[in-house]
């Protein structure tokens, strides 16, 4: 029996990964328990598809309670490894394991920052109830070894996605309708939370230095705590015409179909599955090299890879782009080929082998 944590409340980027992850292992008859939020996105979405989810409230990484439950729910449901999804799951998951369960402790790492320097972070980070990291893209390995975590615990597992959901075009004339779109302007796409490290700042000043007189329109997909901001932003730079700011919007597949360009400009990002989805839909794409995105990407053949902030780089690929129709499908069709490398299905296997490097056949619940 596998036990994932995942604390968040919300539905982003990682939760998608972990169901995508249970959604595989059931596939292979792995025995599975999600552990998260009471009420969360992840709970709905487990319940649906008929995967075992316990809800367990945990209100930060030194929740007593939600430890103890954990430990109690890994003996009564013969827990043989328990995998961690979230950063505060990783402290529950190790305060639950520590000197009291022999499990082994596996660790998903998402974010590129480097973890902090306090007695805390250097005891949570380095403590050998760790048995493996797995961070989401080589660049987050790096920051890993360099904050002194043992580079034999670490494995890069690439996030993965579902290539089957991006095979066919879909219906997106209702779009240009909603958001009052001309027929023959280009679209420009953003998908991602409006917060500070997805800088979308840095992507608003890069539109209002590009210089084709084709018709386009930027659309930046998500909410967050930035919106108004960035309204007001888009407003002092005389772009508020360009840009349209649609909210959290769950009908990503029409929107990719919708775009003519993808765009991505965080200063940090573990490896940024949205990238990934604009690949897969044949989108040519313009972008920083924050975190792992360089790693998907081919400059020059599917995309202008970009500085982080380098506003006036990426108002250069994006006027180049725009203004050739050709170049967006040449690109395009590359990155629709490159990413088969970030296949969910490799995702998968590359996980289940490692639990197997551990378990051996009682993966599979013999013994259990």
């Amino acid at each position: 029996m596998i036990l994932h944590i995942n604390t968040s409340r919300e539905w982003r980027g990682g939760e998608q990964q972990l169901f995508y992850l249970v959604q595989g292992l059931t596939n292979f008859k792995i025995p599975q328990i999600v552990v998260g939020q009471p009420g969360s996105p992840l709970e709905t979405k487990c319940k649906e598809n008929g995967y075992e989810f316990v809800p367990i409230e945990m209100r930060g990484e030194w929740d007593r309670k939600a430890y103890k439950n954990i430990r109690s729910l890994c003996i009564s449901k013969n827990v043989k490894l328990i995998h961690t999804h979230t950063a505060h799951a990783h402290t529950l998951g190790l305060l639950a394991k520590r000197n009291h369960l022999n499990n082994p402790l596996i660790v998903s790492r998402r974010v590129d920052f480097k973890p902090k320097s306090s007695f805390f972070s250097r005891w949570k980070y380095q403590h050998p109830a760790n048995d493996y990291y797995l961070p989401v893209s080589q660049k987050i390995k790096e920051v890993m070894i360099s904050s002194k975590i043992a580079p034999e615990r670490i494995i890069t597992v690439y996030s993965g996605i579902d290539l089957k959901r991006f095979s066919k075009s879909a219906p997106h004339e209702y779009l240009r309708e909603e958001f009052h779109i001309p027929k023959k302007c280009i679209v420009i796409g953003n998908v991602a939370a409006l917060v500070d490290h997805k800088d979308q700042e840095t992507l608003l000043n890069a539109i209002s230095k590009m210089r084709t007189t084709v018709d386009f329109r930027l659309m930046i997909v998500g909410d967050g705590k930035l919106e108004n901001k960035l309204k007001s932003q888009a407003e002092q730079l005389g772009i508020k015409d360009k840009v349209i700011f649609t909210g959290y919007r769950k009908d990503i597949p029409a929107l990719l179909s919708l775009f003519d360009i993808f765009t991505l400009t965080s200063k940090e990002e573990g490896l940024g599955t949205s990238v990934l989805d604009a690949m897969a839909s044949a989108l040519p794409i313009v972008a920083t090299n924050g975190g792992g995105i360089g790693e998907m990407l081919d400059h020059n053949e599917g995309a202008y890879v970009c500085s982080v902030g380098d506003s006036e780089s990426i108002a250069q690929g994006l006027d180049k782009l725009v203004g050739s129709e050709d170049l967006r499908t040449k690109f395009g069709a590359f990155n629709k080929t490159s990413v088969k490398r970030f296949s969910v299905t490799k995702t998968v296997e590359k996980t289940k082998l490692i639990y197997y490097s551990f378990l051996g056949d009682t993966l599979y619940g013999e013994g259990t």
